[in-house]
């Protein structure tokens, strides 16, 4: 299929998989929100928008912006008499579109004021009745940036944007870095091919803003019921990542489904489960809060994207619903008309989703079950098993060092034989506590032994708990058994 192009025209390199969902912004007007590094071409991408557009554009430094460079100075309308505002040049009245740069450096009473203008094209309760596009764009703030941003490639001047004024964004759209771009799209760059837009660049992009505008209807109509199931299926899986979306966010995603796969198809883009991946990559406002991996984003979109394409009472279906990772392992082993390979998947996608204290603890409950002769998922899954529980059961913890260290497994071993477990099972739990949770690093400061009881060996035996009455219990004999045949 032949593919159009959106920003390439206009001199916008590098980009190309973020068009669906750009488009998808322009066609519905919803509010744009471009998070990158310094020098990516934000303002140059929105400003040639806007020119293609022909919408009047006011462009707003956010950082030093004051509330009268928007409105004006409120004075008496004696003929009204109400307030009217004498307005400046370059006063957000009659704009069309707007642009808040730097939003992240912007003074919180000022981002209190932008809210109803980007949530509801209001300023002071007055309708901004011209204003059809709200876009704003800031660098990730330093609690946004992956752990491997070193101290010199951080913002320190940029802050954490409000969640709520985030959230009024329904596109949040990141930008890749530019040592994440093709060598052809950096050289394009260097060589300055984004000097200008080509012959005929601004006709084409308001071609193809209306052309998705009209298929957008068909779309909703054909896409409603399906996107939002698949956002019933995401949520739970958000929040499995620690991503929480309220239902503002979900109804936003939904749309932005529609609206992104409405894109995809006058672009000539893939649709299907390619277009709802980048409607989601776009549409996750915590970006600018903390970081989120896409890895992690695509694992919640590939699970729910299965389980709403599979018959409803296809038995895959039914296990991917279960939310709670424990009683999915579990079900991946016990219900009944699954093959093994999805078996193996559903148990190691279930393991991966735990804390590792709790995945150690439910793959040690597993491995019995599923390492002896009448096996039932592939031996990949069960070689990833024991790679779980065999550094943890073979390992053993030393007590020589650091005092207090030392002190701290010594709780830990106390504690542990208070429980009721014995045997290879206490042994395996005082291992896996002290692997997976190591001293705080002030330990020596404020270390008690109730610190070790309540907080570390307390909600281990709950887990374990926990994950026994979801798989059933074994003797500690089966589980040595289990560990011995695949070490």
């Amino acid at each position: 299929m032949a593919t159009a192009q959106l920003l390439r025209p206009l001199g916008i390199v590098g980009y190309d998989a973020l068009e669906p969902p750009l488009l998808a912004a322009l066609a519905t007007g919803e509010p744009l929100l471009l998070v990158s590094d310094h020098g990516a071409a934000k303002t140059m991408l929105l400003v040639r928008l806007a020119q293609a557009l022909g919408a009047e554009l006011r462009h707003y430094n956010a950082s030093l912006l004051q509330f009268d460079d928007l409105a004006g100075f409120p004075i008496p309308d004696e003929r009204t008499g109400g307030v009217r505002y004498a307005a400046p040049p370059g006063a957000i009245w009659g704009a069309e579109a707007v642009f808040f740069d730097e939003i992240g450096r912007c003074r919180p009473e000022t981002a209190n004021k932008l809210f109803p203008i980007v949530h509801e094209r209001r300023i002071q309760g007055i309708a901004l009745d011209r204003l059809r596009y709200r876009w704003a764009a800031t660098n990730p703030p330093p609690e946004a940036m992956d752990e491997d941003r070193g101290v010199d490639d951080r913002y320190e001047g940029v802050e954490v944007l409000d969640p709520a004024l985030a959230d009024r964004f329904a596109y949040v759209l990141p930008l890749p870095r530019f040592h994440e771009l093709s060598d052809a799209d950096r050289l394009a760059i260097i060589s300055g091919v984004g000097d200008g837009p080509v012959q005929g660049a601004f006709a084409a992009v308001r071609v193809l803003v209306e052309s998705t505008r009209d298929v957008l209807a068909a779309i909703d109509e054909t896409l409603h019921d399906a996107a939002a199931h698949y956002v019933l299926a995401l949520a739970p899986r958000l929040l499995e990542a620690n991503v929480t979306i309220g239902g503002r966010r979900a109804a936003a995603i939904k749309r932005n489904i529609v609206a992104t796969w409405a894109a995809c198809t006058v672009l000539g883009h893939r649709t299907g489960s390619d277009a709802v991946a980048k409607a989601l990559f776009a549409s996750i406002p915590d970006i600018v809060r903390r970081p989120i991996s896409r890895t992690t984003l695509l694992a919640a979109h590939k699970g729910a994207w299965e389980q709403v394409a599979l018959p409803k009472n296809d038995p895959t279906r039914l296990l991917l619903a279960v939310r709670d990772p424990v009683r999915r392992a579990a079900l991946a082993l016990t219900i009944p008309g699954l093959k093994p390979a999805m078996r193996g998947e559903a148990l190691c996608g279930a393991l991966g989703t735990l804390p590792k204290l709790d995945a150690a603890i439910a793959a040690w409950l597993l491995l019995p079950r599923i390492s002896g002769s009448a096996r039932v998922v592939p031996a990949t899954a069960v070689e990833s098993v024991a790679g779980i529980v065999l550094p943890v059961a073979n390992g053993g913890v030393a007590v020589q060092g650091w005092r207090a260290a030392a002190d701290w497994v010594r709780h830990v071993r106390t504690f542990v034989a208070e429980s009721p477990l014995g045997g290879e099972d206490a042994e395996y739990l005082c291992n896996a506590i002290c692997t997976h949770t190591p001293p705080p690093p002030q330990l020596s400061a404020g270390y008690t032994a109730t610190y070790v009881r309540d907080d570390l060996v307390a909600p281990a035996l709950e887990t374990w708990r926990r994950c026994a009455a979801a798989l059933g219990d074994l003797p500690a004999a089966a589980r040595d058994s289990g560990v011995r045949a695949v070490a």
